[in-house]
């Protein structure tokens, strides 16, 4: 698993399953990126 840090803006999230999110970010460093938010919609 690769860990970037960078600053982002959000371009866009999708539902993944049940608690999950698909982030899509463009950041300066990396261009655009897709990444798993995990268990975030959990209440």
């Amino acid at each position: 698993m690769a860990l970037y840090r960078d600053h982002a803006v959000i371009l866009r999230t999708q539902k993944l399953g049940e608690a999950d999110r698909i982030i899509t970010l463009f950041t300066k460093e990396h261009g655009r990126v897709r990444a798993v938010a995990k268990g975030v919609r959990r209440t």
